[in-house]
């Protein structure tokens, strides 16, 4: 890349509850994802697989809660990607962002916003939504309403992938937590207070739905074709892909 492509950031100086840790403890954040303790290398392995097979040729790529976008980053190596749009609650993760997409050879830009609300004042229609790991704060109608408003925004035979807490068929949330509990003895990389301060906020925030639920709610957004990608060895997570329909 010769030059440089500008890259804009725009919008509000909000911030979710839910997201508070990620503002507050971003470290912590960070060595979640450097330990893959979530599988996130593996996730965005599919994500960029599905963006090369199934993605309309270039795509524009619109990233929700997009963080620091280091993964992200990785995934969208070596595709043909047109334009980048991240949104986020946090100025130094799109501080962060802004440096880690500066690779990109097309135009990148970043919006200080609540997602949700950005979608419901969003004009711009795009061909790839990607949401890794945040739809789940949502109750489950909320997350309908997000999906509905993401395909109004997506263009034909546009993309929704999603990575988010999944319960096998018939457990409740009380087991969902459970069994996220039970991984603290393999997350050496923390220390006890590290631990307890992701786990009051995966308590607090963090509403799993079953994976027959995930399928039914994108059918019910409008996604005509809607398929399980990937199941986290942990079987915590679940990567979907959420094709709108062609005109």
């Amino acid at each position: 890349m010769d030059d440089v492509l500008p890259c804009t950031i725009t919008g509000n100086n909000s911030s979710e509850p839910s997201q508070a840790i990620f503002q507050q403890e971003w470290q912590i954040y960070r060595t979640l994802v450097d330990e893959n303790y979530l599988f996130h290398r593996e996730a965005y392995e599919c994500l960029h697989q599905i963006l090369i097979d199934d993605a309309v040729q270039p795509f524009r790529f619109l990233e929700l809660a997009c963080g620091d976008a280091t993964a992200s980053m990785a995934a969208l190596s070596g595709t043909r990607i047109s334009q980048y749009h991240g949104i986020d609650t946090s100025q130094p993760a799109l501080d962060l962002a802004k440096a880690s997409l500066i690779a990109l050879d097309c135009p990148v830009s970043l919006e200080l916003d609540d997602f949700v609300r950005a979608l419901r004042e969003r004009p711009e229609a795009t061909d790839v939504v990607w949401i890794g790991l945040s739809l789940h704060h949502l109750r489950s109608l909320e997350k309908l309403e997000v999906m509905s408003a993401i395909l109004r925004v997506l263009g034909p035979d546009g993309l929704l992938p999603i990575y988010e807490a999944t319960s096998p068929d018939g457990e409740n949330r009380d087991g969902w937590l459970k069994r996220w509990d039970d991984q603290q003895p393999m997350w050496s990389a923390y220390s006890a207070e590290d631990w307890e301060t992701i786990n009051a906020h995966v308590h607090a925030a963090d509403y799993p739905e079953t994976a027959p639920r995930w399928v039914s709610l994108g059918h019910a957004a409008g996604f005509d074709n809607v398929r399980e990608v990937f199941v986290a060895p942990s079987d915590l997570f679940r990567l979907y892909s959420m094709r709108a329909s062609p005109t």
